[in-house]
């Protein structure tokens, strides 16, 4: 019967214990705005990106790729305020029903320019295209960030063929 942040926050701590175990506690707190971890300012990132949200449902080709630059552009900035790179691009999209799709495309090197960066958005979107029902949001993200002293984070570092 929980299907919102307000019917979770008028349960009681007990009952969240009971339905939820050890998670009731966060639960409680998060469903009150409560959250006791520490911030970290310093973390790694982990991705870089913006996402439009549209006025109306595109089904357009050249409409949805003239949103796509925008798009890429307000990404493609805060990626040069980082001075990021990465190996991953994501496209996400959400259709008139409210469907959510991602679709990513991992090269070997890093998307080191914006051209790039965007060439890999078109390609992305244009595989999901026609979109009969509409788009309603698009996004563009990098990620799989590769640092300027290893690899990627998460990643192993590579050998050489000796």
């Amino acid at each position: 019967g929980i299907l919102t942040g307000a019917d979770l926050r008028e349960r009681s701590h007990a009952f969240l214990r009971q339905h939820f175990g050890s998670n009731a506690d966060y639960l409680h707190g998060a469903a009150r705005g409560e959250d006791h971890r520490p911030v970290r300012p310093d973390r790694p990132l982990k991705s870089l990106g913006a996402e439009r949200t549209l006025d109306r449902n595109l089904t357009d080709a050249d409409e949805l790729l003239a949103v796509l630059d925008r798009v890429v552009d307000a990404a493609w900035q805060r990626i040069a305020r980082h001075g990021a790179s990465g190996r991953t691009a994501t496209l996400k999209l959400r259709f008139a029903d409210f469907r959510q799709i991602t679709r990513s495309r991992s090269i070997a090197g890093v998307y080191a320019d914006r051209e790039a960066f965007a060439e890999a958005g078109r390609a992305l979107l244009l595989a999901q295209l026609p979109a009969d029902q509409g788009i309603r949001l698009v996004g563009l993200t990098l990620s799989a960030i590769v640092r300027d002293d290893g690899p990627p984070e998460g990643q192993p570092q590579g050998r050489l063929p000796l």
